[in-house]
């Protein structure tokens, strides 16, 4: 089906939902088994044309590579060229997931996930479109809410926004299946001048394959019923801690995570980035020379360093830098020059030889880190769930659990460093 017959099939059957719930709200009754049944039987209908809504959207966006023949990463506008002459679409710092939703037909554009999340809190679903409204009926007994595309985006990209490693540059991948399979360049080719009728000594380019693999990325939020019931107030509040605890681990991943399932590898554990150390037990800053070397050795693999990134107490030796006569020491123009970004993902507890207060400086062409992001996320709200400190029942609270999966590749490794044993 063409994305336009696809459109109003879903619009069809969101149609004959609506009608069962309203036959029923205008008679006063519940609904009868006969109705539960073909309102269950449209509800897996819709799913499953909203799923091929969105792969049919995505492939006007940009054809998706084939399973088995993995993508050349080649940077541009529109995204990752195939081989197959293809797209993989990328976004930017700038660009949004929900440029990707179609909103004119989501019942939820006009909804915010603080309104969405009180109405599965409390019960209260008046003001809710009708269609929004259905996606959530006979899920509670499961604790699970589908969040319509246009909220999942929404918060995705709140925690895009926040997430340093994407303000750098990083580019995200929405992901259409659970798996995507790229090739990154291993060796860059070399040209070679040739003599009339002798043989070329040019070198090929050679390809190595990675993997996008969407794992969980799960966040926890508690409040009380109190707020949900009372509060006029919250109408980011949701959306923004949701968001929040996404973009730090994000970071965290991104820069420092182990590869070890269920962990996404980030750049300091990638094959191929360049380890610069800061000595056998590890130094702190003295001068701006390590950033600078390290720009050097990522201009010496063919790259172009985009943005740097390090802890706050790293921020601040830099900022307390200062010259022979007590003044700041001026930055060398490669260094001025370069964005600079703060994470306290970083940790400064690292143990390099007998230290075991050293942290990590990040330097790197952050186009070349991709983020691979299913849209879809998940809401799940229980007022009985219980965890290591309290529990919802007794403390009238609701503990609230959002996931996504996401996974991260470093396109080109050489064009990274990860300066160790800051001090």
């Amino acid at each position: 089906m063409t994305e336009t017959q696809l459109r109003d099939a879903k619009a069809s059957a969101w149609a004959e939902m609506s009608n069962i719930i309203k036959r029923a709200e205008t008679d006063g009754r519940s609904l009868t088994i006969a109705e539960i049944t073909r309102w269950e039987e449209l509800e897996a209908e819709y799913k499953r044309l909203s799923s091929d809504h969105v792969n049919a959207r995505q492939a006007n966006l940009g054809r998706e590579n084939d399973a088995t023949l993995p993508s050349v990463v080649n940077f541009h506008a529109g995204g990752l060229d195939t081989r197959d002459g293809g797209t993989v679409r990328v976004l930017g710092r700038e660009q949004r997931m929900s440029s990707l939703v179609d909103r004119q037909s989501d019942p939820a554009r006009d909804l915010t996930m603080s309104k969405y999340v009180r109405s599965i809190v409390t019960g209260d679903w008046s003001g809710i479109p009708v269609e929004a409204r259905a996606m959530a009926v006979g899920t509670a007994t499961a604790g699970g809410y589908a969040v319509p595309d246009v909220l999942s985006a929404r918060v995705i990209d709140k925690a895009r926004n926040a997430a340093r490693v994407i303000r750098a540059g990083a580019q995200t991948v929405p992901m259409t299946s659970s798996t995507l399979k790229l090739a990154r360049v291993a060796g860059d080719p070399a040209a070679g001048w040739k003599l009339e009728n002798a043989a070329a000594t040019a070198s090929d380019m050679t390809l190595e394959q990675v993997t996008l693999t969407a794992r969980t990325l799960m966040a926890y939020v508690k409040s009380s019923v109190e707020l949900f019931e009372d509060s006029e107030e919250i109408e980011d509040v949701i959306e923004n801690a949701l968001a929040g605890a996404l973009a730090l681990e994000l970071d965290r991943a991104a820069l420092r995570g182990s590869g070890t399932a269920p962990e996404p590898r980030g750049i300091r554990n990638t094959t191929g980035v360049t380890l610069q150390s800061q000595g056998a037990n590890g130094a702190a800053f003295t001068s701006y020379a390590p950033l600078s070397t390290a720009i050097q050795t990522i201009r010496a693999a063919n790259g172009e360093p985009t943005a740097i990134i390090y802890s706050p107490r790293t921020a601040g030796t830099l900022d307390r830098l200062v010259d022979t006569t007590n003044q700041p020491l001026r930055m060398p123009p490669s260094v001025e020059n370069m964005p600079q970004y703060v994470t306290a993902q970083i940790p400064e507890n690292l143990t390099t030889g007998t230290s075991t207060d050293t942290s990590e400086v990040y330097v790197g062409q952050w186009n070349e880190l991709l983020i691979g992001v299913r849209r879809t996320l998940t809401i799940e709200a229980s007022r009985e769930a219980a965890d290591a400190t309290d529990s919802a029942f007794r403390q009238l609270q609701v503990h609230l659990r959002a996931y996504l999966r996401a996974d991260i590749a470093v396109a080109q490794p050489a064009h990274f460093v990860a300066i160790t044993g800051v001090r």
